[in-house]
């Protein structure tokens, strides 16, 4: 079990993983939308739901709070790199439930922008993956995960990145994009 905590406002949240996968319904729709920082701004119920904090838990946190500590830092880079320059970003992400459960979701997260064209918020759409896919990004991540933790902390984001790029080359994807929609 991994008993890390993350700090929201004045309390702590648990990180603790149990080991146990919530499996999402072919119905579930999770939505929600941040501003430009990445605070969430409106979860809709079923985020709620299957996250186990209440919607007044997740408006207002970071949406890395459901963040799984099995996720590589490199493909949160990858995905705010994508995002933050206009385009949308689509992967496989493992989530983290207030109670230590995982889930896995196909995200599409885009970017939205004011009257003067400047981007001031994001919403995420995810749903149900294939198992196939899963199970393939599983192995990737594991490993992408390996490269960074066996780094100082400060090297771990390059290297996840140069990891998941080196990846998407291996597989002959023109990019990250193209490579996760092969499994959708």
């Amino acid at each position: 079990m991994d008993n890390r905590a993350h700090r929201k406002g004045n309390c702590m949240i648990d990180r603790t993983v149990t080991g146990h996968e919530l499996v999402l319904e072919p119905h579930d729709t999770i939505q929600s939308r941040t501003d430009a920082r990445g605070v969430i701004t409106f979860a809709n119920p079923t985020f709620a739901r299957i996250s186990g904090y209440s919607r007044d838990e997740l408006v207002g946190a970071p949406h890395s709070i459901v963040r799984h500590p099995g996720m590589p830092r490199g493909v949160f880079y990858a995905m705010w790199q994508t995002i933050q320059s206009g385009e949308e970003f689509f992967g496989f992400v493992l989530n983290r439930c207030k109670n230590g459960d995982s889930y896995w979701v196909f995200a599409r997260v885009a970017p939205h922008r004011n009257p003067r064209g400047e981007i001031d918020a994001y919403s995420s759409v995810r749903i149900m993956p294939k198992r196939e896919a899963v199970a393939a990004w599983a192995a990737v991540y594991e490993r992408v995960l390996a490269v960074e933790q066996a780094l100082p902390r400060d090297k771990q984001v390059a290297a996840g990145y140069a990891a998941i790029l080196e990846h998407v080359r291996k597989s002959r994807a023109k990019s990250l994009r193209e490579l996760a929609m092969r499994y959708v």
